[in-house]
């Protein structure tokens, strides 16, 4: 089999998705007119934990949205 280079490991990506969430609340100055919306093939359940990196946060409930169809459909 085929060794993959790793370019972030579990821990990096955890790191580097709760600091787009700090910048996401930092840049919006909080949260009130924020929506996440992810491409349902990936970018959705990467917008979910950063949905729950900024609810965590900002003791709040940030809308998330998904956007595309699923594969074999």
């Amino acid at each position: 089999m085929e060794e993959k280079n790793v370019i972030l490991d579990q821990i990096a990506m955890e790191r580097a998705l709760l600091r787009i969430s700090h910048e996401i609340i930092e840049r919006n100055k909080g949260v009130q007119d924020v929506v996440l919306i992810g491409i349902v093939t990936r970018g959705f359940p990467m917008a979910k934990i950063i949905k729950n990196n900024i609810d965590s946060i900002e003791n709040s409930d940030v809308p998330v949205g998904k956007i595309g169809r699923p594969s074999g459909v």
